[in-house]
């Protein structure tokens, strides 16, 4: 009876926590920590023991972050991504086991919340980038592959932590035997995801049968747990590395929308029970030295991120943008701080105070991003290390009756492509230094920069330009573009593409020349396709699209 009644209990903790973290437009994980910390104070102990299923949650979670992970996503920003993040952790680690230190921590508490602070949530920073639209942006595309480092980083930071319980006159050795073993399980799991894992599930995905692929699923994830446990190696490490070595099979969507629904039951439980590990006394005693830590944190943390994005050739607004996106602690650091606590490296009162601190960055993380724009412009007068105007070769005066593409992704390509085959003079600005050389090297006029900078549009002639094309997804971009564009360049005609709905309106507000929705004309040309094949004649199509525009214009 206890047993059923503790899991209601904690269920309807997370049902609160989800709820209140909707209402205040939180991340769930925050909602969930919050209402737990509250029950975990009222509830007795007997009604709160579910380690349990709280394991069985953090094995699910980190084996579908491991499908989710596409190593794809690194090869357009794999340098900045692969050295800027491990540069990152390296340093936000060493600080902040100095400041640690500082407060009289022991080494060991210091080198694990250090570990802990240096990683930042993917789940956040994602879920802020869709809202926002900037998922395609470049500091959007950075921020994710700088993310998918930061996760696999995790590896051998679970590795180290048990080696950390056992540090006497023989702790080198006991490192490179654990190290050893969890490069023998990489290998291994490598081993099974690509020659014998993908086999099974697609043999299983053949049967057609949803019930046979989630257990296929989930005994892939307990099973490689299990076999890493074996082995002296964390399970939720090998339920995470599991997930990394089917994430390019095949069927890897369908497993992680399979897996889904169970792994955010037992995600939520997990979270809860995280919350009873803080003690609200705790908390109360130590707010001040909470709230330094945490603003100590994000403030290390956006500095170091700007400096080593500079260094890498990303200055101004994509620099800003990632400092303020990805300055908050992520979930990752929950587990390993809970894991630490499992292994007596940490004691209660430091693990409350580490998700304590990690709480309060990830509450900060919206308002951080929201506000990297008036920062951006307010800085970007002060020094040119904030001005992404990194092109000083000035073309204006070449440049006439010229149209400027600004950006050369999807779309700005094929519009490229075709002012070539019509002779059309045309000039690309883009933030993407491979984008660029590629450009440069079939003789095609570009600029590498920001093309928000007045600097950049300057150079570029635009107010001698006939008209400027608008091919970025970012919306914040667009309209200072936009701005700029009207007031020095008032017959200069805007092209401009949309993603969302209510990017549409806004720019109708603004007055665009023509306002394009990649989403809205492949619907149309679906229509019409549709329409075509039942037997409808020119008119009625005609008609029917012509109907659909003006409502999608009103």
């Amino acid at each position: 009876m206890e047993t059923v009644l503790g899991l209601f209990l904690i269920v309807l903790a997370a049902v609160l926590g989800g709820t209140l973290a909707k209402v205040l437009k939180l991340p769930n994980l925050v909602g969930y920590i919050i209402v737990g910390i509250i029950f975990g104070a009222v509830l007795p102990e007997n009604l709160k023991s579910i380690a349990s299923l709280a394991e069985i949650g953090t094995i699910l979670l980190l084996f579908s972050i491991g499908v989710e992970l596409s190593l794809d996503s690194l090869t357009k920003y794999a340098k900045v991504a692969v050295f800027g993040s491990l540069i990152q952790i390296v340093l936000v680690t060493l600080a902040s086991f100095v400041l640690l230190y500082v407060f009289r921590f022991n080494p060991t508490t210091s080198l694990i919340l250090a570990l802990g602070f240096s990683l930042s949530s993917t789940a956040v920073v994602v879920k802020i980038l869709s809202d926002r639209g900037e998922l395609d942006t470049i500091h959007g595309g950075v921020m994710l592959g700088w993310l998918l480092v930061q996760d696999l980083a995790v590896i051998p930071m679970m590795v180290i932590l048990p080696v950390l319980g056992s540090l006497g006159g023989n702790w080198p050795s006991v490192l490179v035997l654990s190290l050893l073993k969890a490069l023998g399980i990489v290998f291994f799991a490598v081993f099974l995801g690509k020659l014998v894992i993908p086999k099974i599930i697609h043999k299983v995905a053949e049967f057609n049968s949803r019930e046979l692929l989630l257990l296929s699923s989930i005994a892939l994830a307990l099973g490689t747990a299990a076999a890493a446990s074996f082995f002296g190696i964390s399970p939720s490490l090998g339920a995470f590395l599991a997930g990394v070595v089917i994430s390019e099979s095949q069927e890897h969507h369908a497993i992680f929308a399979e897996t889904r629904p169970l792994r955010d039951l037992f995600v939520a439980l997990f979270f809860v029970s995280l919350g009873f590990l803080v003690t609200p006394a705790v908390i109360l005693s130590k707010l001040p030295l909470i709230i330094f830590l945490a603003l100590s944190v994000l403030i290390l943390k956006a500095l170091i991120i700007f400096f080593i994005s500079v260094l890498f050739g990303y200055k101004g607004k994509t620099a800003i943008a990632n400092s303020f996106g990805l300055a908050q602690v992520g979930e990752f650091s929950f587990i390993i701080f809970s894991v630490a606590l499992t292994l007596k490296l940490i004691s209660s009162e430091d693990t409350s105070l580490g998700i304590a601190v990690t709480l309060l960055t990830l509450i900060a993380a919206p308002f951080l991003m929201k506000f990297s724009l008036p920062v951006w412009r307010k800085l970007r007068g002060v020094s040119s290390i904030f001005s992404s105007g990194e092109n000083k070769i000035n073309l204006a005066e070449t440049l006439e009756n010229h149209i400027i593409i600004c950006g050369y992704g999807r779309v700005g390509k094929w519009v490229g492509k075709a002012f070539t085959e019509f002779s059309i003079p045309f000039i690309v600005v883009d933030y993407n230094q491979k984008v660029v050389n590629d450009l440069k090297e079939s003789g095609i006029a570009v600029v590498y920069g920001d093309p928000t900078e007045p600097e950049v549009l300057e150079s570029v002639g635009i107010r001698n330009a006939k008209a400027i094309v608008l091919a970025i997804p970012d919306r914040v971009a667009q309209e200072t573009l936009i701005a700029y564009t009207q007031s020095v360049a008032p017959d200069t005609k805007i092209i401009s593409r949309v993603h969302l709905d209510e990017d549409w309106e806004k720019l109708k507000i603004l007055r665009v020349d023509k306002i394009v929705q990649p989403e809205f004309e492949a619907a149309l040309e679906i229509i019409r396709s549709v329409l075509i094949k039942i037997g409808k004649s020119q008119e009625e199509i005609h008609a029917s699209v012509k109907s659909l525009r003006i409502s999608h214009s009103k």
